[in-house]
């Protein structure tokens, strides 16, 4: 089915590419500033590092899908394409990589993944993730994508939208999961994952969605300027979250420009560089992570604290913590390890929240 052309004013259409990815250059500048203070301790420096890694792989791989996006959606007169949205509404929070609108009012909400080393998912539609050459469970990105539907299906609510016979248009939402074209996906027989692609795989996708649609779906079509005005009332709700590095990883002035100590005087022992206690035996009792806040100590976070101190998204951080060892997927139920223990993490369970976990305010994954 071919949407027809609506856009009849004299004036040239809008552009398709509505907004871009916000630029992470400040943070990369900022990273590597810090890397390269003289008084930085060697274990923050090794944080930095990590968290730095961390970053260049998210842009990479929310440039490649950009890329595939804007090849095709970029150049249509039939689709708006907004890249890195962050919404806030109602207390909740949809970080989304990447949003297309069409006319039929069709919204397709991308997260990209980076699998560096590919994806499997299993009959129960749980993830693993290949690193290090170990398979590690991760958190599912199709529910953590229908989540931001949920907040998207709530703020189209309140957007100013158009009418036909009186009736007001609801749009319709397709979530799906965006991987590396060069990652291998491995796919179980019976559960759908239909809705995890290869990037370059999306417009075949988008057209087939479209060539299957309802003749019933013309009545729904609206014009350019309609679409573009839909387009720009998300934009204007975009709040981007800028990490506090210096908060996160105790930077002070005095370690970007340390004052020489005499030459008589001892060196205090950095709390930064310190060793870390001895593991304890691992906890058998597990637990899911709650966003309520069960009065963890002054210099321990929970989970979600963390998340929003390290400027990511809970679901993000629990993948790192997963992806380096200091939480483990065990019977869909989480874990915390013995190295998450070393590093300060905590199991606790609350009678008035249930389990959580606690970690140090300066933990960098």
């Amino acid at each position: 089915m071919i949407i027809p052309t609506l856009w009849q004013g004299l004036d040239p259409p809008p552009p398709m590419i509505l907004k871009e990815a916000d630029t992470k250059a400040p943070q990369l500048a900022e990273l590597e500033t810090y890397l390269a203070a003289p008084g930085i301790p060697a274990a923050t420096k090794q944080h930095l590092e990590r968290e730095l890694k961390f970053l260049r792989a998210g842009i990479k791989g929310e440039r490649e899908s950009a890329y595939d996006i804007d090849f095709y959606s970029g150049a249509s007169k039939n689709r708006i394409v907004i890249h890195d949205l962050r919404i806030e509404h109602n207390g909740r929070v949809a970080q989304i990589d990447h949003l297309i609108l069409n006319r039929l009012l069709e919204v397709y909400v991308l997260e990209t993944k980076h699998f560096s080393e590919g994806v499997s998912i299993n009959e129960q539609g749980e993830f693993s993730i290949w690193f290090a050459g170990k398979p590690r469970g991760i958190p599912s990105p199709l529910e953590q994508n229908d989540r931001h539907i949920a907040v998207l299906q709530d703020v189209f609510k309140t957007l100013d939208m158009p009418t036909r016979l009186g009736i007001r248009l609801q749009p319709s939402f397709e979530s799906l999961v965006l991987v590396s074209k060069n990652a291998r996906i491995g796919r179980p027989e019976k559960f759908d994952t239909r809705r995890v692609l290869k990037s370059d795989h999306l417009e075949r996708w988008i057209n087939k969605n479209i060539d299957s649609g309802s003749p019933l779906l013309m009545a729904k079509v609206v014009g350019v300027d309609t679409l573009t005005a839909i387009a720009r009332q998300l934009v204007a709700l975009h709040r981007p979250l800028v990490p506090d590095y210096r908060a996160r990883f105790g930077i002070t002035e005095e370690m970007l420009c340390p004052t020489p100590l005499p030459p008589a005087s001892t060196p205090p022992l950095d709390s930064a560089e310190s060793p870390l206690p001895l593991a304890a035996p691992e906890a058998e009792t597990p637990a899911t992570e709650t966003t309520a806040d069960p009065s963890p100590s002054p210099s321990k976070l929970t989970t979600s604290k963390l998340a929003k101190a390290l400027g990511v998204k809970t679901a993000e951080l629990n993948e790192r913590l997963i992806a380096c060892g200091l939480l483990e997927l065990r019977d869909e139920k989480t874990y915390i390890t013995a190295a998450g223990k070393s590093a300060g993490g905590e199991f606790r369970m609350s009678p008035k929240f249930g389990p959580y976990f606690l970690w140090p305010a300066d933990l960098t994954v």
